[in-house]
């Protein structure tokens, strides 16, 4: 079931080469895939602190201005 080295069309530096090239365009591709992951996560990071940040502003705003309308 096995086939001897001869027995194989494509010679051997060429296989290699292919093989070769394909790896290294996985790399590339999933090297990108990684940063624009990180990325992503460091902007959904900054967005929610963000958002926690505005939230605590508008509830420290309302609470100033039911404080304001309760003295009135």
């Amino acid at each position: 079931m096995t086939k001897k080295l001869d027995e194989y069309l494509s010679p051997p530096h060429k296989v290699l080469a292919l093989l070769k090239t394909g790896h290294e365009r996985l790399r590339q591709k999933y090297t990108a895939l990684r940063v624009k992951l990180r990325t992503t996560e460091n902007q959904v990071r900054a967005v929610t602190k963000s958002r926690d940040s505005w939230r605590v502003r508008a509830e420290t705003a309302e609470s100033e201005l039911k404080l304001l309308k309760k003295n009135d």
